[in-house]
């Protein structure tokens, strides 16, 4: 235990530096609100999202739901769809996507801390192409705090078509339960390559709120 405890300083303070010593061009606020529940021996939940940049307002709605199928092993393994509109400020145009999304958990407890490894494919139905994307995003959780449950994860996505890697995006934040609701604070950092050997270092600021029934 007191080597995982080592191991996650370390982790965070290595995540700040990058964070702090990045050229990030732009800060973001990203709000989320959903609900979740169970039904027999599966998971639905449910969200939706808008996106703030800075200078520009309003860019981005996706709304998104998940039915997953929890398993007494460490494995389990879930569907998604998400709905996504981009403003790409091009004659006022919003862009559409549709993105069917597998998904395979790996989640592990060691004593008060909590693991889980997020698998996704994605299948991006975009302007009337098929674009196939993989991410994966390792989550790490303290949760022997009474009312806050801080955390910690990252998360890279892969391309099949063009095989590359394309993303990374970091969080930092905390989790606080107000009844039947689930308060989500973070701070985040994300790399894109937005074209060809060329990345966009950009800041996010975050809030979200979920209503479990």
């Amino acid at each position: 235990m007191h080597q995982i405890k080592k191991l996650l300083h370390l982790t965070i303070v290595t995540l700040l530096l990058f964070v702090f010593t990045s050229r990030a061009e732009e800060v973001e606020s990203w709000t989320f609100v959903g609900a979740e529940t169970k039904i027999k021996n599966m998971e639905l939940s449910f969200h939706s999202a808008n996106f703030f940049g800075h200078g520009f307002g309003w860019f981005l709605n996706h709304t998104q739901i998940s039915l997953d199928f929890p398993s007494k092993s460490n494995f389990y393994f879930g569907i998604g769809y998400k709905q996504e509109y981009v403003d790409v400020q091009i004659r006022e145009k919003w862009r559409a996507e549709y993105r069917p999304m597998l998904h395979l958990f790996y989640e592990k407890k060691w004593g008060n801390f909590y693991f889980r490894d997020r698998n996704r494919w994605e299948f991006r139905i975009l302007n009337g192409e098929l674009i196939n994307r993989y991410r994966n995003q390792v989550l790490l959780a303290y949760e022997k705090f009474n009312g806050i449950t801080p955390y910690l994860s990252t998360e890279f996505s892969f391309y099949f078509n063009e095989l590359g890697y394309s993303r990374q995006r970091s969080i930092i934040g905390a989790e606080i339960p107000v009844k039947n609701f689930s308060l989500n604070l973070f701070f985040g950092h994300q790399v894109d390559e937005v074209i060809p050997d060329f990345w966009y270092n950009k800041f996010m600021v975050g809030t979200g709120v979920s209503y479990s029934f």
